[in-house]
């Protein structure tokens, strides 16, 4: 299966929700539009996913990147990599076999994870024009995989943190007179961070983003991208929030005026007509 389509219309956060809901298998390669208006990612990024988790990013596909990435920290000299990746077998991550031969150790594989995948797919989010493409038939290249994963949802969050220009993801926003349902039971599954906590705790379907951000004393617009990060993780879902309308007296009859619309009548009104109706002249 192939997938194409335009960073205009659905945003690289999107795109990864896409392919965690559908715990789709593949290459998902996004091409910056050229000239790119953001600095910082590059041209090109490759991002390969299995069933939904995110489980290396390149900036080529030379099958080098990983191994560049080890000489640039000085954790295994070029030609030890060159020897080591020959001897890999070909089924099993680069990183797995480097840490198999005590080349590397966990916290070092998981600082290279971070590296590799989270910097670099964060950095993307900032594109707000580009083309991406899905192929679920591109094979999973186990020279550039550490061996770990994370689901793109994990990757997503962080990402939408330290977005510092959102203006590729402004018409993304939920509005500000919608409120947020939780989804699921209990506590949230995935770790956030206070502010989103207190967002979270609010979501109860009746308090709008607008009311949110007077009970919290935050701008609106932080709680609306506060609100866009919770959703995209999937902890909850934006819902409309009923206005409540002025309750009227039943007891009260309501009048209008020629070509008007029917106005409550209030109780003193009445008490002041029946007085005056007491006082007129009584007729046969």
């Amino acid at each position: 299966m192939s997938v194409v389509g335009s960073l205009s219309e659905f945003s690289v956060p999107e795109v990864l929700r896409f392919l965690q809901d559908g715990k789709k298998t593949g290459l998902l390669s996004i091409q910056a539009a050229e000239p790119n208006p953001v600095p910082g990612p590059d041209k090109f990024c490759f991002i390969w996913v299995n069933q939904g988790r995110v489980v290396s990013a390149t900036s080529r596909l030379d099958g080098r990147c990983l191994a560049a990435m080890l000489r640039h920290r000085r954790y295994v000299s070029g030609l030890t990599i060159t020897r080591l990746i020959r001897r890999c077998p070909p089924d099993m991550p680069l990183g797995l076999f480097l840490r198999s031969k005590g080349v590397l150790q966990a916290k070092q594989l998981k600082l290279l994870f971070a590296l590799q995948v989270i910097q670099q797919v964060c950095g993307l989010f900032q594109l707000s024009d580009g083309r991406f493409r899905f192929d679920s038939k591109a094979p999973m290249p186990k020279v550039e995989m550490t061996g770990l994963s994370i689901p793109a949802s994990e990757v997503t969050l962080p990402g939408l943190r330290a977005l510092k220009n959102w203006t590729a993801l402004e018409d993304k926003l939920p509005d500000p007179a919608s409120g947020l349902k939780g989804l699921g039971s209990g506590q949230p599954s995935i770790r956030i961070n206070q502010t989103e906590w207190q967002v979270w705790s609010l979501a109860d379907g009746s308090t709008s983003l607008k009311q949110m951000a007077a009970q919290l004393g935050q701008p609106v617009e932080a709680i609306q991208r506060i609100a866009f990060r919770l959703i995209f993780v999937g902890l909850v879902e934006e819902v409309p929030v009923a206005v409540a309308r002025p309750t009227v007296d039943a007891t009260v009859p309501a009048f209008s005026q020629p070509g008007g619309t029917a106005e409550p009548v209030s109780p003193n009104f009445i008490k002041n007509l029946m007085g005056y109706l007491r006082h007129l002249p009584k007729t046969s």
